[in-house]
């Protein structure tokens, strides 16, 4: 039997934080089992009756691209910021989002999967909502965002979805897309993810260039070709390679 998408109550939430916490012990390297996730003690069919099937992602882009599907159905407010479903949806899928390696599951800090939806700097941590969120809001501007594994943000997706007023702006990842994003190979270029000191990388456009440009344009009602003309010289071995 395929079960339907559920959302936790906090009764199920907390029992979700005990598990995440038996794993961190070492005392434990289960899946969270089918007979928990859809305990009626624990949780509640989301609304619209969605089924949905419990596939092991290797890619982040393709959890997301399913999960997308699935929960654009739902008819419940607030989808994106539902903490319930989203936990659920991480406790579902936790072998792509906290895969067993070398017979240990490591799942790092709890806001990677137990959503906190009010705040942004926590919010964007967890694994499948905010990236599924972003290709929801950016489309296939997001396919810089839905690069590597479902375990891992990475760091290009923290240098621009740490800043709420970066995260969903079209045209500052229009312009880190035709930078930083090789169309013939369909993936990040080598050397974007350098630090700061490289000339041109991703971390001098959002650390240093950005916040600069904020101060006397406005960014966010920009285009990403026209923020592209503003760069300076560092950046111009990217602008020769850009996907314009």
């Amino acid at each position: 039997m395929i079960p339907c998408i559920r959302i936790f109550n906090e009764a199920g939430i907390n029992e979700f934080r005990n598990y995440l916490i038996s794993l961190s012990s070492g005392t434990n390297s289960s899946l969270p089992s089918l007979e928990f996730l859809c305990n009626d003690s624990f949780s509640t069919t989301a609304t619209g009756l969605i089924e949905i099937e419990r596939i092991k992602f290797s890619s982040k882009r393709e959890i997301v691209l399913y999960v997308a599907e699935k929960i654009q159905q739902i008819e419940e407010p607030d989808v994106l910021y539902n903490r319930g479903l989203w936990t659920w949806l991480s406790a579902f899928f936790f072998d792509s989002v906290c895969p067993l390696v070398k017979g240990v599951r490591r799942p790092g800090s709890e806001v990677r999967h137990i959503l906190s939806s009010n705040e942004w700097n926590r919010y964007y941590r967890h694994l499948l909502a905010a990236p599924v969120r972003f290709f929801i809001e950016l489309d296939e501007m997001s396919r810089i965002y839905l690069t590597g594994e479902p375990d891992k943000h990475g760091d290009l997706f923290e240098q621009l979805a740490s800043r709420n007023e970066y995260a969903t702006s079209r045209g500052i990842i229009e312009v880190a897309t035709l930078l930083y994003w090789d169309l013939e190979k369909n993936k990040i270029k080598k050397g974007a993810r350098n630090k700061d000191t490289h000339p041109g990388v991703l971390r001098r456009l959002t650390g240093a260039i950005l916040p600069q440009f904020m101060l006397t344009y406005d960014v966010n009602g920009m285009r990403g070709n026209e923020i592209l003309d503003l760069l300076p010289f560092e950046f111009n071995l990217w602008k020769e390679n850009s996907i314009s």
